[in-house]
């Protein structure tokens, strides 16, 4: 087993703070265990329900990793635009915008402009109902 640190909360339907200036912040954070097979850097608590189309429910613990080796089209990732972040399904992913969606109708497509975002990370795994 090994520690992965949860750095805070996640969200699809709006961006969000997260404290992610240096791995040593990280380790004031309270970490759960994960299989040690995870290439997870640290997780995220998400907070609603726009990957619920995906078997992912508010309270599970999404484990995010900075590369990815399959591509990440249709995948949960993590955004970081001026500073703020959002978790999103890369629906498309080229040099001049990038469509980032979630699993409910009622959300609205992403549209962002490619020089303007970077992907931070990718959900590598999820730790189910870690809080109720």
């Amino acid at each position: 087993m090994k520690h992965v640190f949860v750095a805070g909360d996640a969200y699809t339907t709006h961006f969000f703070d997260l404290p992610l200036e240096n791995d040593e912040e990280l380790s004031l954070f309270p970490s759960i265990q994960v299989a040690s097979y995870h290439v997870a850097n640290f997780a995220l608590m998400l907070r609603d329900t726009g990957l619920l189309g995906l078997g992912i429910s508010a309270g599970d613990a999404l484990l995010i990793s900075n590369f990815s080796l399959e591509p990440i089209k249709d995948r949960p990732v993590l955004i970081r635009q001026e500073g703020q972040f959002i978790v999103r399904i890369a629906a498309d992913v080229n040099p001049v915008e990038c469509v980032f969606t979630t699993t409910s109708d009622a959300d609205t497509p992403l549209i962002l402009p490619s020089e303007n975002i970077r992907i931070a990370g990718v959900v590598s795994g999820i730790i189910p109902h870690l809080e109720p």
